[in-house]
């Protein structure tokens, strides 16, 4: 067997940079074990070295002419879209965010389909964020929201002192706290579950607000509950919330994560509370960091005007004022809808799309940076360097085609 590492894994956003990969016959194997690490690796160390390095309508090109194709369709858009990034690096979203500027285009960083989840609710509150680190050595009490990082971010509990692999001696002094009406491998592992169903999240939320500021409980139902998990927030000197998806995701999504940040906020006049967002993707948190810096907005901006706009729209992205050219960055596309144009640069096979071109993997072909899911900025090593461009190459070319 080949080993290869220490590596650092991008199958998820906790990006963990210790991992050694063994290649064989039979398959790619990780150590430490990891089903989404190794399904990650699979996918790139295996991925076939005959694959067309350009497609245009189903039919196999070259960079050089697919990139011109690409160049002409982005000079006649009149609304691009750019978007993706899941398996993007630092430098692939700079060069996206560069081209979208010239474009003026819309850049998103969340899904572009599905119902809209509400004006984004970092960029209108602020978040009291922390590192792993800090959690680890000072949350005596740690919410996960209605999230299954057991399964999702398999290492994350023990990063955060709580896991199974977590030191027995932490471990004890710390208190996990479980929002899930499902029966999932970190509700077992909880101190305290309360099963709310997610139509509760809000109400629950707000509720916990409520009592923090000795007002009014809506949830009489959920009383004891609530007031068992109050109790124990407030006996902790530093506590930590962990949300993703699971809160945010779907119609009213922001609403809630904003509601959490309230509470966060108020809990912060008596002790230290941070949260700790889980992103759907390990790209995702680095794109929306670029996002910031470059043009003080995150997660969707629209540049159509000339300068950044924090984009709030009531319905989908992908069919949001005219969309007519769809830029999918390192992510597996969605079929785009009747009279859109779906050009993709991505690292695996993609189909459905007018022009596709194959990119180097970032973490196994090319080096890059990412940002762990807490900010923490980390470097995606090259063990199999290939041949393929890196999406940051390849957007860089189109801005300088675009503006010829």
């Amino acid at each position: 067997m080949a080993e290869l590492g220490p590596l650092t894994c991008a199958g998820c956003g906790l990006l963990c940079d210790d991992v050694f990969v063994e290649r064989s016959e039979n398959g790619v194997r990780l150590q430490p074990d990891c089903h989404l690490g190794t399904e990650w690796f699979s996918a790139r160390v295996l991925r076939p070295r005959d694959a067309p390095a350009a497609m245009i309508d189903g039919q196999p090109v070259d960079v050089e002419e697919a990139l011109t194709r690409v160049a002409e369709l982005l000079r006649a858009a009149r609304r691009p879209l750019l978007h993706g990034f899941d398996w993007a690096t630092v430098e692939d979203a700079r060069a996206a965010v560069a081209l979208a500027d010239r474009l003026g285009a819309l850049v998103a960083t969340d899904r572009v389909g599905g119902a809209w989840p509400g004006a984004p609710a970092v960029p209108l509150r602020g978040d009291s964020s922390a590192t792993l680190g800090e959690v680890r050595d000072r949350s005596a009490l740690i919410v996960i929201w209605r999230e299954d990082p057991e399964t999702t971010h398999p290492r994350l509990l023990e990063r955060l002192g709580a896991g199974v692999g977590s030191h027995r001696r932490r471990a004890a002094q710390r208190t996990l706290v479980v929002v899930d009406d499902r029966d999932t491998a970190t509700s077992k592992l909880a101190d305290l579950r309360l099963a709310l169903s997610p139509e509760r999240d809000l109400e629950a939320l707000s509720s916990l607000h409520a009592l923090q500021r000795g007002m009014t409980l809506r949830m009489a139902d959920a009383e004891g509950e609530l007031r068992e998990l109050l109790h124990r927030i407030n006996d902790a000197p530093h506590a930590a919330f962990v949300y993703g998806p699971g809160l945010t995701a779907g119609a009213g999504g922001e609403r809630r994560a904003l509601t959490l940040h309230e509470l966060v906020r108020e809990l912060c006049r008596s002790r230290h509370v941070v949260s700790v967002a889980l992103p759907a993707a390990a790209g995702t948190r680095g794109a929306q960091e670029v996002l910031s810096w470059q043009t003080g907005y995150a997660p969707n901006i629209d540049l159509a005007s000339g300068h950044p706009e924090l984009l709030s729209v009531t319905t989908p992205l992908d069919t949001a004022e005219g969309v007519d050219v769809s830029l999918c960055i390192e992510a597996a596309p969605q079929a785009p809808r009747d009279g859109v144009t779906g050009i993709a640069l991505s690292s695996l096979p993609v189909e459905g799309v007018a022009v596709s071109i194959r990119t180097a993997s970032a973490g196994v072909e090319a080096t890059g940076t990412a940002h762990r899911l807490d900010g923490v900025p980390l470097t995606l090593q090259a063990p199999l360097p290939g041949e393929a461009p890196t999406a940051a190459a390849l957007l860089t070319r189109l801005l300088a085609e675009v503006g010829a």
